[in-house]
């Protein structure tokens, strides 16, 4: 007889399910995925159209590749919403001037949380990583003026966004915890970058 099972026969019922289950569920395997998005998109947002030439992306921003900084361990990053929402919502639909969209800042921190003592640290499921994501950028747009001169107009722009994770969260849970950390730094960065440049280049927006 497994020794489990013979001890389990001296034991209240409730207490012996309770043994058993991390057992059974470990054989049970990881969850499947949760729906998580592979990227980000814009494209169901209205296009910004600019009295420009052009479109560009710059970047001062580069992953240290170190913790506590994990954006260089997925696709989707700070920097590619950035560009995502530029390749989306920027449309240059005039002859002359640019717009420069600059990453100043894309990082995304994992944060592992103390745990608790006591009965609710040894029965509770208790949160033990953070993920913090931050996106800083500026947008300039630069244009002749019909004088001869030149005009200059720029919006900036910076968002943060955090999600806890519980101990207990299977990979794919955590693998949804970080897209959905991706998703609502998108959506702050939407707004508050639309806002600005509503509000700051009211001049070349046509």
């Amino acid at each position: 007889m497994n020794p489990l099972h013979r001890s389990c026969s001296f034991l209240p019922r409730a207490f012996c399910l309770a043994l058993l289950f991390p057992f059974i569920a470990a054989c049970a395997g990881d969850p499947p995925a949760l729906a998580s998005p592979a990227s980000v998109s814009f494209e169901a947002r209205p296009a910004l159209r600019l009295d420009i030439a052009s479109v560009t992306m710059d970047s001062r921003f580069n992953s240290s590749g170190r913790e506590p900084y994990v954006e260089h361990l997925h696709k989707v990053t700070p920097s590619t919403i950035a560009r995502s929402w530029a390749d989306a919502r920027l449309v240059a639909s005039g002859n002359r001037g640019t717009a420069v969209l600059t990453v100043l800042d894309g990082t995304v921190t994992q944060e592992r949380l103390e745990k608790k003592g006591g009965l609710t640290g040894l029965f509770g499921d208790q949160l033990d990583t953070r993920l913090k994501a931050r996106l800083k950028a500026r947008l300039v747009v630069e244009r002749p003026t019909p004088d001869g001169g030149s005009g200059a107009w720029s919006a900036d722009v910076d968002v943060t966004a955090e999600r806890t994770v519980l101990e207990s969260a299977s990979l794919n849970e955590r693998d949804a915890a970080y897209a959905a950390l991706m998703q609502a730094l998108a959506a702050r960065f939407d707004a508050e970058l639309t806002a600005e440049v509503q509000r700051s280049m009211a001049p070349v927006l046509r």
